[in-house]
């Protein structure tokens, strides 16, 4: 069943990449551009968990706490994100985010919260790295190198932090609350911070409205499901089956497009395939 919900997640993420590269595009990656983002597209997040909560709003101070250090991450995810776009392509960009997104959270189950290192779990991981490697494409100006290490460490932390929030024996609210308290406190720290840029973009509207909405919503709810299924399986093998899966249906995704997969693409497929079932057999 919790393979099912990551499978979800995998396909909500397969296409947030999309949304923000296209709102760079139209905004640039300055930082008034990377604010209103910010606050836009969690702000969309924030109402559909709310939705999801059915309006109801949970507080405890350890919830709070880890809420905001989750959040402060989350704003300078999206400030590598865009300014690394801005240096390379959509290919390099993913493959730093997610193997950040599966390398951090699978060592810190093992170091941190006594997750057994399996046969299964090992080749997993490596199949799906090795598989994220033969996506990358040619393509990145000077400067580049911060931006990725950053994006790296951003979007891994952020699996590391919600680890730590699930795994912790204190006064806590539920994953949904938990989930609802990360985006206010992002879009108050957003709102906060838009009063200092020099250079303003003016206002967001029309496909910049659903470039925010697409990828807050998807990344809330995507979020919030990789959160439910850590009450039950570990970190060690949650996070390298939903990059596997993010991988197999981004490539399906572009059977669809214009762009479609080359050998690479398939190879990649195939190696995170075997990887997944690596997972699951051993």
């Amino acid at each position: 069943m919790y393979y099912g919900v990551i499978s979800i997640s995998a396909l909500l993420f397969s296409l947030v990449f999309v949304f923000s590269d296209k709102y760079r595009e139209k905004y640039g990656s300055g930082t008034d551009a990377v604010l209103k983002f910010a606050a836009g597209s969690h702000f969309a997040g924030f109402a559909a968990l709310l939705i999801i909560n059915k309006f109801h709003f949970e507080i405890t101070a350890f919830t709070a706490v880890v809420a905001f250090v989750a959040a402060v991450d989350v704003i300078f995810f999206n400030v590598f994100s865009l300014r690394a776009l801005d240096k390379t392509n959509l290919s390099k960009y993913s493959v730093f985010s997610m193997l950040g997104g599966m390398v951090m959270p699978f060592a810190a189950g093992i170091i941190f919260f006594d997750e057994e290192l399996t046969a299964g779990k090992i080749i997993c991981l490596a199949l799906v790295a090795v598989s994220l490697v033969f996506t990358i494409e040619k393509g990145s100006k000077k400067g580049a190198a911060g931006y990725y290490a950053g994006v790296f460490i951003t979007n891994g932390l952020y699996g590391v932090i919600n680890k730590f929030f699930s795994a912790a024996d204190f006064n806590k609210t539920s994953d949904a609350g938990y989930s609802v308290l990360i985006e206010a406190f992002i879009v108050i720290l957003c709102l906060v911070l838009m009063i200092f840029p020099k250079e303003k973009i003016g206002i967001v509207k029309g496909k910049g409205l659903v470039y925010m909405g697409g990828y807050g919503v998807m990344c809330a709810v995507g979020n919030l499901l990789l959160l439910i299924s850590l009450r039950v399986l570990p970190a060690s093998a949650q996070y390298p089956f939903a990059t596997g899966g993010v991988m197999i249906l981004s490539t399906v995704y572009s059977f669809f497009t214009q762009k479609k997969p080359g050998k690479k693409e398939i190879i990649s497929v195939l190696l995170s395939m075997l990887g997944i079932l690596a997972l699951a057999l051993l």
